[in-house]
């Protein structure tokens, strides 16, 4: 597809069209946020799919929750109407097995955003892919803050002499708008973190700054990321942007300074 679908009125495809996939580059948002280059990030986003279809071979329709796993050092994203364009493109196609469905996926996903995308689709016939709705951590959002500013401000991240050692923090309090079409964006925050302890007021203050920042949800994640180690100088950190389905995907970002596998992402909220 040669230009951003996203605002756009645009039918969905009758069969199967991986030429749908719009790739934004990475590197459009970073070349803003000026990195350090000494600054170590890895990273992965996390997105679920919750209104995925196909038929098998006998055209009997089935479903599956399909996740999908783009490492953050991929040269593209995905642009997210147009993944949904993509898999309401498999609706009406015939595939043998769910395996085959599975690696067309992989491939279709890893060819846009040139990097290896794992896939699994969950079925709905077993407990254990349930998952669970509890937390950990330090809730932040009943505390008393007074906010000034409603566009990113790092300098209001603030620490003490105290160490903490794998310090955990949420808030369901973050909100951001979306770059193209100005709708808000709401997600749920998680951190852990060693190093001096943070002020849990200032932290919520900071989130709560980004209530009209426009920004792709992958940016948010790495400026929080970017701003938090060069504002307080955790010696370990991990961030978590939990984003709120639109249009039957959600997507999870996830940075940290030490490597992340797909076994370490949060388990589904309750929001989502």
């Amino acid at each position: 597809m040669s230009e951003n679908p996203l605002g756009g009125d645009i039918s969905n495809p009758a069969k199967y069209a991986p030429e749908v996939l719009y790739p934004i580059p990475r590197r459009t948002d970073r070349s803003l946020l000026n990195f350090d280059k000494n600054l170590l990030m890895y990273g992965l986003d996390h997105w679920h799919a919750y209104e995925l279809s196909w038929l098998d071979f006998n055209g009997k329709p089935q479903v599956a929750i399909g996740e999908f796993y783009f490492d953050s050092d991929s040269e593209n994203i995905v642009e997210s109407k147009s993944l949904k364009l993509y898999l309401n493109s498999l609706n009406h196609e015939k595939f043998e097995n769910q395996e085959i469905l599975q690696k067309i996926i992989s491939n279709d996903l890893s060819a846009v955003s040139c990097s290896e995308v794992k896939v699994t689709l969950l079925t709905f016939s077993r407990r254990e892919e349930v998952s669970s709705f509890l937390r950990e951590g330090i809730p932040l959002d009943a505390l008393d803050i007074k906010l000034q500013t409603y566009h990113p401000e790092p300098e209001l991240l603030q620490i003490t002499d105290e160490s903490v050692f794998d310090e955990m923090l949420y808030s369901d309090l973050f909100r951001s708008n979306c770059p193209v079409t100005s709708q808000p964006d709401w997600a749920s925050f998680s951190m852990q973190y060693t190093g001096n302890k943070i002020v849990e007021g200032s932290l919520l203050a900071y989130l709560c700054s980004y209530r009209e920042h426009q920004g792709y949800h992958e940016e948010c994640a790495e400026r929080i990321y970017r701003d938090v180690m060069q504002y307080c100088q955790p010696t370990k950190l991990k961030i978590a942007l939990n984003f709120l389905r639109r249009g039957g995907l959600d997507i999870n970002v996830y940075r940290s300074s030490l490597p992340l596998t797909s076994d370490s992402v949060n388990a589904r909220l309750i929001r989502q």
